[in-house]
């Protein structure tokens, strides 16, 4: 099972293997924290906080051999296209077009350029659902 995971607190993106960093989930919620020098967790966001999201890796990778997570933009042929999760299969849709979704995917062709919230302007004004 992949547990790779990413977390954007609406500022920054904490990954996985961030020294220190910890997620804990419990039903539907859950909290990234990173401990103190005393041992003690200071909670970094969760799922209480507005803006903040948590992304799984898929476990895959691209042409350049980057991690692919959910919210990653693939610019194959200079159209970007969002990489989701969506009835337990990571697919891409079109950020304009939420009625599409391609599972077929050939990942290792995939040109990932980033991701939605850091890098919003890959999507050229399209319309996004996160």
């Amino acid at each position: 099972m992949n547990t790779a995971y990413r977390v954007w607190d609406g500022k920054q993106m904490h990954y996985w293997d961030d020294e220190g960093i910890s997620l804990g989930i419990i039903g539907t919620q859950w909290v990234l924290w990173r401990n103190d020098r005393y041992g003690f967790p200071n909670i970094i966001t969760g799922s209480h906080e507005e803006g903040s999201v948590l992304m799984w890796g898929t476990g895959l990778k691209d042409k350049n051999e980057k991690m692919i997570y959910e919210y990653d933009i693939d610019m194959i042929d200079n159209e970007p296209m969002i990489v989701v999760y969506i009835d337990g299969r990571f697919g891409l849709k079109y950020p304009e077009n939420h009625t599409y979704f391609d599972d077929c995917i050939a990942w290792d062709e995939c040109d990932i350029r980033g991701d939605v919230y850091q890098n919003p302007e890959l999507l050229e004004g399209a319309e996004c659902q996160k």
